[in-house]
């Protein structure tokens, strides 16, 4: 694996006032940045990158000139390098670490076993850093930094180390990247950071393909199947791995000490637990003991001799890669979740998707990726290049490097082109055009509603559009406006079908507009066994939440709408949560067509939570930050654990365990705080008979499958009434349903903490909003827009997942810039029909 990190201002001076002996051993630990990379026990670092040259560097890495370096200073003088930057970041850490089984051979086998390992360790590093120095060894000049300038080589400074902060066997090697380069102008500069990060992964998936075709040319080993670019030699048993991440295991006791499960959690813990390798114990002292350790758990000699010589490496074959190309341009390959990629993605794809023992370049899996990005499979857009026209800067000729260039799938645009052009052919066409009195009888029965809301109504029933778009921003009513549609289309002799992605929203359309519902999966098994049954022409198809529909469902609506002659409702908003697959037709419709607005929030009870929520949207994040910070409604600190003690707090202050909301991004986040919520129900009292599954009487619970058997849908939220014979009774819905033993240990889960995803589409009370490093703007305007009297947001870190053996290298961590950035990032889909396209054939 490949992580990364960003050096802070004055910490890499640390690290070698450190390697000095000028610090001492009480201040690392207290500091937290004890593992430094200048040290007798492991091999000594050395300049690598071809902007070395330029500098005069080469050889053995010395602590005055990786000072000089990182601090953008000549190594011989000391002098600057270009103009000062104010608070400049010194360099970033890349650290390649080799995967946990592979270090277990290498720490236990014999010296030719570790011999070789090493070498393909060394050789895979040297040909990812050859790949991030040609992509993103960049500058920029202008102002603003808006011109991009190829550079002549990184500056970076590699460090082998071979254990843990435990002491266990983990080969892996720090690269210390100087923020440093040299622009084809001539001219020294800063990276341009944004690209270190953007190649990072890629760089991690060629480090790990090469390593497997490497060790399996040199030593015969057979792979684990592929997960996320990173695959463990088949032999080497799961329960041997978790033994030798001995720093893991320290962080989870502590957790379990604790009571704590999530990444910020784990931070904690691994602050608390850290501490300052040993390296007065030589990696060689230690041999014995992992081999005896090792043997312990069968993987002896004998074994270790097992595991060897089990494959072969062979070229890749023409069939493989075929097949492995109709994969990529598939439903299934590079669109499946986004409409756009980039040549970064196909090669991670292309590293990842070739069998282990298939020994293929860098190169060759460079031309690979050209191949497939030539192939018919391919659509070019013309949103970038790889290499723009040659620009003059200062009078000098360079090299200026544009944005990466985006491609899409021939297979995915036709179905955009299908969706959008089928709403643009019926324009007009009097699709589910109802009676103009049955319209106003329906609006007359509902003396409360609103102007936008009638004129939706109006707009729906009598426009006559094949495709209807309602933006319908959180809290303006639409459903109650569905209501009233539904009724005027039914009373001018129209059926109304309605679906959404999730059965609980299908649901809560059914119970609230009185459309009768289901999930969109099980709307589009219908369509495909009996579509007479469920569309004819005098129908009316509503899609709610329709913002999270991914194109190829929607198309295969279309398909099913148009042949039925019906019309389509899409009703949704576009700058809330995404399509979980590829996306963004609903965005492009809104954009296209003349779409139905409801922009009066009506849930919200103060006037400037409604405005905050207004600039949120907008992509104001500094006014919306502003409106709630002043109102006290945004908490954050260093100290994760801290920050999540007090959210929780401060839900359990409001004692309305069903109307106040605990938010959270990831699911493991979720059971932390369902964990300390049960908790203080415990404690006070207030809960009875505990059942098998940890979940006890007065617990409230959230169901996360649909058993239509048990009449429960996935995401409903229930209270605990029962506890008996390993299920629960559960009242959902104001009705009592017994889950049967196995449907509570798969999967019912505690319900006072819910994801963003589960909490799209509810009103509550109180909602109490944990915001980390996955924040985006959508996400955070769903969540922090559910509850009615008050929103609050706590701003903490996410947890790196490398503390066995990466330093904690990211400097100083500012809630308010980190809160800032979250909320001006958008996850927003966008079709690749919106991108001007050019062919099939790329020229490089």
């Amino acid at each position: 694996m490949l992580s990364i990190g960003k050096l802070a201002v004055g910490q890499a001076d640390y690290y070698l006032e450190q390697a000095q002996g000028s610090v001492t051993r009480a201040g690392a630990v207290a500091s937290g940045v004890e593992d430094y990379y200048l040290h007798v026990g492991e091999a000594a670092g050395t300049w690598v990158g071809d902007g070395t040259r330029a500098l005069g560097l080469g050889g053995v890495v010395d602590a005055l000139r990786l000072d000089r370096v990182l601090s953008g200073c000549v190594p011989a003088s000391g002098d600057p390098l270009g103009r000062v930057v104010p608070r400049r970041v010194p360099g970033f850490d890349l650290t390649f670490s080799a995967p946990k089984s592979v270090s277990v051979l290498f720490g236990i086998g014999d010296d030719a076993m570790r011999g070789v390992i090493r070498g393909a360790h060394d050789q895979a590093v040297r040909e990812a850093l050859a790949y991030v120095e040609r992509e993103a060894g960049v500058t920029r000049r202008g102002a603003g930094g808006t011109v991009p300038i190829a550079g002549r080589g990184l500056i970076w400074a590699a460090f082998r180390h071979r254990t843990s902060r435990a002491g266990d066997p983990q080969l892996h090697t720090h690269v210390l990247v100087a923020n440093l380069v040299l622009g084809a102008d001539g001219r020294w500069g800063t990276l341009d950071g944004r690209r270190i990060y953007a190649h990072a992964k890629t760089a991690g998936y060629l480090y790990e393909h090469r390593l497997r075709a490497l060790l399996t040319r040199e030593l015969g080993f057979e792979w684990e199947p592929v997960r996320n670019g990173i695959a463990d030699v088949a032999g080497v048993a799961p329960e041997v791995r978790r033994a030798f991440s001995r720093r893991r295991a320290e962080i989870e006791a502590e957790m379990a000490r604790r009571g704590t499960t999530t990444p910020g959690a784990a931070q904690v813990a691994a602050l608390a637990t850290r501490r300052a390798k040993d390296y007065r114990v030589a990696p060689e002292a230690l041999v014995p003991e992992w081999r005896a350790r090792a043997a312990a758990l069968g993987l002896d000699m004998p074994a270790i001799r097992e595991v060897v010589g089990q494959a072969r490496t062979r070229g890749v074959e023409g069939g493989e890669v075929d097949e492995l190309f109709a994969r990529l341009g598939g439903h299934d390959g590079l669109t499946k979740e986004r409409s756009t990629f980039r040549r970064r993605e196909v090669l991670q794809a292309i590293a990842e998707g070739l069998p282990g023992g298939v020994d293929v370049g860098l190169g060759e899996l460079e031309r690979l990726a050209d191949r497939f990005l030539r192939s018919e499979r391919v659509v070019v857009l013309a949103d970038g290049d790889r290499r723009s026209e040659v620009i003059g800067v200062e009078g000098q000729l360079v090299t200026g490097l544009a944005t990466e260039r985006r491609y899409s799938t021939s297979e995915l645009l036709e179905r955009e082109r299908r969706v959008l052009d089928y709403a643009d052919r019926t324009r007009g066409q009097r699709c589910g055009v109802g009676r103009e009195n049955a319209v106003e009888r329906a609006l007359r029965r509902r003396p409360t509603i609103a102007g936008e809301q009638a004129e939706m109504v109006r707009r729906l029933a009598l426009d006559g559009d094949g495709v209807a778009v309602v933006i319908g921003q959180a809290g303006t009513g639409k459903t109650f406006a569905l209501a009233t549609a539904r009724e005027a289309w039914e009373g001018s002799g129209f059926r109304v079908v309605g679906a959404a992605l999730a059965r609980r929203a299908a649901i809560e359309l059914e119970d609230g507009a009185g459309i009768e519902s289901e999930s969109i999966a099980g709307l589009l098994e219908e369509l495909r066994k009996r579509p007479s049954r469920v569309l004819q022409r005098r129908s009316v198809l509503v899609i709610d939440e329709a913002g999270m529909v991914p194109t190829r469902a929607l198309a295969e609506l279309v398909d099913h709408v148009e042949r039925a002659g019906a019309k389509l409702v899409l009703v949704g908003d576009d700058r809330q949560l995404p399509e979980i697959g590829a996306g963004g037709t609903f965005g492009a419709l809104a954009r296209r067509l003349p779409a139905i607005g409801l922009r009066e929030n009506r849930r919200q009870s103060a006037l400037w939570e409604r405005e905050a929520l207004s600039l949120l949207r907008d992509g104001d994040a500094d006014g919306a930050v502003r409106r709630y910070s002043e109102r006290g409604r945004i908490v954050s600190g260093q100290d994760d654990d801290a920050v999540r003690t007090r959210l929780v707090e401060d839900w359990w202050k409001t004692g309305d365990p069903d109307d106040a909301v605990m938010i959270a991004h990831r699911r493991r986040d979720v059971a932390d705080l369902n964990g300390r919520a049960h908790a203080l129900m415990r404690a006070a009292g207030v809960l009875g008979v505990e059942g098998d599954a940890g979940i006890a009487v007065g617990d409230r619970v959230v169901m996360r499958r649909n058993e239509l058997r048990l009449g429960v849908v996935n995401g409903e939220r229930g209270t605990v009434v029962g506890a008996e014979g390993g299920g629960l009774d559960v009242e959902i819905r104001g009705q009592r349903v017994r889950l049967d033993p196995e449907y509570v240990e798969d999967s019912v889960s505690l319900g006072y903490a819910i994801t963003g995803h589960a909490a799209q589409g509810m009103t509550c009370g109180q909602t109490f909003v944990l915001a980390t490093d996955g924040l985006s703007k959508e996400w955070a305007y769903v969540a922090l827009s559910r509850g009615r009297e008050s929103n609050r947001l706590y701003v903490t870190r996410e947890a790196r997942e490398s503390a066995e053996f990466m330093p904690n290298v990211d400097g100083t961590w500012r809630p308010a810039d980190a809160l800032r950035d979250g909320l001006t990032r958008s996850a927003a889909h966008e079709v690749a029909t919106a991108q001007r396209w050019r062919g099939h054939v790329i020229e490089r």
